[in-house]
């Protein structure tokens, strides 16, 4: 797997990487994870996926889905 860059953001680590001929974005927060993957072929450069994995819209629906996967947590743990 090739590392090709990291996405400043504040409350979550966001990496890209290309393997496969897949682009793969993974969103880190505490205790979980998320990973994108998608077609090299998809874009038509490397720029566009950073633009994908930086743009507000898509960081919103990765971090909504963060806090649903907290909640489901929470009902399991006790």
């Amino acid at each position: 797997m090739h590392f090709i860059k990291e996405i400043p953001h504040e409350s979550m680590r966001i990496s890209l990487f290309e393997w496969n001929s897949k682009y793969i974005v993974k969103f880190e927060a505490p205790n979980l994870e998320q990973s994108y993957k998608f077609s090299v072929l998809d874009f038509s450069s490397q720029k566009e996926i950073e633009e994908l994995a930086s743009s507000s819209s898509f960081q919103t629906y990765v971090l909504n889905n963060f806090h649903s996967m907290y909640t489901e947590m929470g009902k399991h743990i006790n």
